[in-house]
């Protein structure tokens, strides 16, 4: 039993070939959307405004290509083996996995949130929007810097 324990941590490259796929996906769409981007920058502009909004919406896929990376390299180096990543990719524990990606879930949120006070002329709807994002990051922040479970009991 133990060894065929052992041996079922290669199930988890199926999760590492679809995170790659679900990668390579996300960034020939990022790279689509930018050439529609400056396209339409040079060809049919349309105010600042839109233009910030396109950016912002541009950032944002560029941090789900890298959210999905980041997921993709990490599950393979939790379970699999070591990759020769820079030292502030490689993830020793779901603790640090899932500290990395609150931390670009938060970034994606203040990305979503400026597109939304851009796109928007009704100031409750932006401030209920505000709000929600802002407690969704504090969740995420607080859970960064006092959730882990690596420290010692008593400890803060």
């Amino acid at each position: 039993m133990k060894k065929l324990l052992e041996s079922t941590k290669y199930l988890m490259l199926i999760l590492v070939f679809a995170g790659f796929v679900a990668t390579i996906a996300a960034l020939i769409w990022s790279v689509y959307e930018t050439i529609y981007v400056v396209y339409g920058l040079f060809a049919k502009y349309n105010g600042a405004s839109n233009t910030i909004t396109s950016l912002a919406q541009l950032m944002d896929i560029f941090l789900l290509v890298a959210v999905l990376y980041i997921f993709t390299v990490s599950i393979y180096e939790l379970f699999i083996g070591e990759l020769d990543l820079p030292e502030w990719l490689k993830i020793s524990s779901f603790d640090e996995l899932k500290s990395l990606l609150s931390n670009l879930v938060v970034l994606i949120g203040g990305i979503s949130f400026l597109k939304y006070f851009l796109e928007r002329n009704d100031p409750l709807s932006t401030f209920l929007y505000g709000a929600a994002f802002a407690f969704v990051s504090y969740v995420l922040i607080m859970y960064r810097n006092h959730g882990h479970g690596d420290k010692p009991n008593g400890s803060h």
